[in-house]
């Protein structure tokens, strides 16, 4: 009787296990992570670290002060991006402070020419744009005071930020510092019938995950490509167009924020020529947005799934999940979760699906 529904107990087994693998790793995400996120970013920049580490090795500089310098290394990196970053962001704002008056002029220009057309404007359409306005004050007082709310809180957030930083900094020297000492005490904890799945496990999901990012990195790369083209055709047949480059460069890099992606820089850029009235300009960037959304979303499955060795269908599938159970950060969680369950198939510590 029970060799009759064997089958369906094996794939109940299956569905259970990977249940217990996914609840695992959202109870690690969701309520694991906060308490040891400074341990976490250490590991990753340890294991970023750790060629120029082994490099010092082989020149015959101690382990410990090796961790050091390396550490020091990347903290400069980073200071340099961070103060580059500061010093743009300053000029721009000195630049937009002696434009202040330009522009304001533009938008009292604006105003007035907006005002004209909605006093010639049909009583029953005025009426409605005028409810429409009055509807959306306690919407845009609420988005202010939340957003007030938003920069009180990150500014009380700076101490607790600042020991975030002591203690990654810290945890990253002594990881750096001890890593063969940490990997080895690691390894004595695991079965020993267990070792060659979990150094599989381990090199497989370290090798599907820099896939992952390398195939976000292409995609942002065809934004750029995509984005340049559009510009230089707007720039050549419809109007001029300054700082083609940077313009496409800051479009890339929103396409790597989740959900939103290049909407949160095109859409307000698609608004803003409206307003000024240069619909021309409008059209034309409105083409590149819905180009560069309609190729991403063909091309993002199939990049990610061939970098991650997943079916696109199984990847798209593992990023609408993660998007539902996690929000905007299960863009990324859905598809390394995937990562994971590949990796247990792969390595043969569970038989997920049979192939």
């Amino acid at each position: 009787m029970l060799k009759k529904y064997e089958k369906y107990i094996k794939f109940g087994i299956k569905l259970l296990q990977i249940a217990l693998i996914v609840l695992s790793i959202y109870v690690l995400i969701k309520y694991l992570l906060p308490f040891f996120a400074p341990f976490v970013v250490a590991i990753i920049i340890a294991f970023i670290n750790e060629p120029v580490v082994l490099l010092l090795e082989k020149l015959k500089v101690p382990r410990k002060l090796g961790s050091i310098i390396s550490l020091l290394f990347t903290i400069c990196v980073m200071a340099v991006i961070i103060t580059l970053g500061v010093i743009k962001i300053y000029n721009e704002l000195v630049s937009l402070q002696g434009n202040v008056t330009i522009y304001s002029d533009k938008l009292v220009h604006y105003t007035d020419q907006f005002t004209a057309y909605y006093k010639n404007l049909p009583v029953d359409i005025s009426s409605a744009i005028k409810q429409g306005v009055i509807s959306f004050i306690p919407q845009a007082k609420s988005l202010v005071a939340g957003t007030v709310t938003y920069l009180i809180e990150t500014i009380k957030s700076v101490p607790k930020m600042a020991i975030f930083i002591i203690m990654t900094l810290l945890s990253t020297y002594f990881i750096s510092s001890d890593m063969k000492k940490i990997k080895s005490f690691l390894y004595k904890q695991i079965p020993k019938e267990w070792t060659a799945n979990f150094t599989g496990l381990k090199t497989d999901t370290i090798r599907a995950m820099i896939g992952y990012f390398k195939a976000l990195l292409l995609l942002m790369a065809i934004t750029f490509i995509e984005v340049c083209f559009g510009l230089i055709i707007i720039s050549t047949f419809v109007t001029k167009v300054d700082y083609i480059l940077v313009l496409a460069l800051i479009v890339a890099l929103s396409d790597a924020i989740p959900v939103l992606g290049t909407g949160i820089v095109m859409i307000p850029w698609i608004l803003w020529s409206l307003i000024i009235g240069n619909p021309a300009m409008a059209i034309g960037l409105l083409i590149i947005y819905v180009t560069g959304v309609v190729v991403r979303q063909i091309l993002e499955p199939k990049i990610v799934g061939d970098q991650l060795g997943l079916h696109p269908l199984a990847t798209l599938l593992a990023i609408f999940i993660g998007l539902e159970v996690f929000g905007i950060l299960g863009f990324f969680v859905g598809p390394i979760t995937m990562i994971i369950l590949k990796s247990f198939q792969t390595t043969g510590i569970l038989k997920i699906w049979n192939e």
